[in-house]
């Protein structure tokens, strides 16, 4: 385990964030230096589709003001091309422009797939994206993304693709989420929703519920659930 916390913070240049949409990083980070996050996630087909189906399990630090870093570990035996695998994490965010009221940002990063199974070849995707945050009061914003990603496996043809996003928070605990993954082949689609903060004012134990169209077939939708929680872990030395 300590080796691998080692890994996380070797690794900056090569992985990508946790918060997130629903299956993309959104602009935010953490809370602040020294918070962690932990999450549960299930993909459920609606069709009998197993190879669909999937359990990850999520954690992530802040380490810097700029970087988020943190690893996946997805349960997913029955996908031959995708099967169960470590997925290394980080994002790294660079504020363009910030005022009361509007932020944009800009987000690079990348996932690295390391498989359990023999002579599966790591897989990276690497993206980019710009983040625009507009809040209109002290609990409603309106946030989006856009960018696009590039898919690299050994052997295998790179593949190039949009993603986006949008977040809408409709109440001090309530927000609609949609966002959209382009390309074939990995489940990839649209995935609209709501999440819920059920403690701490509306700022903690976020519960995700979506519904997945998949890409290349509609037999492939699938019900998205996700549950998280924020925990400081230690407090900067400098901070009071």
């Amino acid at each position: 385990m300590k080796a691998l916390v080692f890994i996380l913070f070797l690794l900056p240049l090569v992985s990508a964030g946790q918060i997130s949409f629903f299956n993309l990083p959104n602009p935010d980070m953490l809370p602040d230096v020294g918070y962690s996050y932990s999450e549960y996630d299930l993909y459920q087909s609606l069709k009998g589709q197993k190879t669909v189906n999937a359990s990850v399990f999520r954690m992530s630090v802040q380490a810097a003001p700029f970087l988020e870093t943190g690893a996946n570990i997805w349960f997913n035996s029955d996908h031959p091309q995708d099967p169960n695998r470590i997925v290394l994490a980080t994002k790294w965010r660079v504020w363009l422009y910030q005022n009361k009221k509007v932020k944009l940002s800009m987000s690079p990063g990348n996932w690295t797939s390391l498989y359990f199974v023999k002579d599966t070849p790591m897989k990276n995707i690497l993206y980019n994206f710009l983040g625009i945050s507009i809040q209109h009061s002290k609990y409603i914003y309106t946030r989006f993304m856009f960018g696009g990603y590039g898919k690299f496996i050994k052997n295998q043809t790179s593949q190039y693709g949009l993603i986006t996003g949008l977040e809408q928070r409709l109440s001090k605990s309530l927000v609609f989420v949609t966002d959209y993954f382009s390309g074939s082949g990995e489940g990839y689609g649209l995935a609209p929703g709501f999440v819920f903060y059920a403690k701490e004012n509306g700022t903690n134990l976020p519960i995700y519920l979506a519904y997945q169209f998949d890409n290349d077939s509609r037999q492939n939708d699938l019900l998205l659930f996700e549950i998280g929680y924020f925990l400081r872990y230690w407090k900067p030395k400098n901070r009071h």
